[in-house]
């Protein structure tokens, strides 16, 4: 909507940032990012996602304002199973930012940083009735395998297995 949004890697001064788009976000937005309610999002909670080295454990934030002084309305985060070589893949937008094409930009940068630091795919736990993960999911020029976790749907690709055309 003509608003500069600003992508870029988490970075530890963002803690206080992150901790503000948690708790902003709506009750069923909490619910798809974190499976249940939660009403408080600590310290030792936050700071892994602000903690990162770029490499198996990355987040990408949007950030709209002044410089320095910005607001969080969008996380990624990609956190590498060093037994698979897949990163688990997990997304949260701001409520007035969704459905305007951000998660899908963090996850066109998340994939493709993964791919670049030799991580073979991504995976996702999400509900069946998460429309937007798995819409996000879908966007990749990958193959998406599904199948489900008892309750949950986990969603798969690999970066060597192209979408067919």
């Amino acid at each position: 909507d003509g608003e500069q949004v600003t992508i870029r890697p988490a970075k530890p001064v963002d803690e206080r940032r992150i901790q503000e788009h948690f708790y902003n976000l709506e009750k069923n937005d909490v619910i798809a990012r974190f499976f249940h309610e939660k009403t408080s999002f600590v310290h030792d909670e936050v700071e892994g996602v602000s903690l990162i080295d770029y490499i198996n454990d990355l987040t990408m934030v949007a950030v709209v304002g002044e410089f320095g002084f910005g607001q969080v309305i969008g996380i990624g985060e990609c956190l590498l199973d060093p037994a698979t070589r897949v990163a688990e893949v997990a997304f949260s937008i701001s409520k007035s930012f969704q459905h305007k094409g951000l998660g899908k930009i963090l996850m066109q940068k998340l994939a493709s940083a993964a791919r670049d630091n030799g991580i073979v795919g991504l995976m996702a736990y999400t509900s069946p009735q998460n429309r937007g993960m798995i819409k996000l999911f879908n966007s990749l020029p990958y193959k998406v395998s599904s199948f489900f976790d008892g309750d949950v749907l986990v969603l798969s690709c690999k970066f060597n297995e192209p979408k067919p055309e």
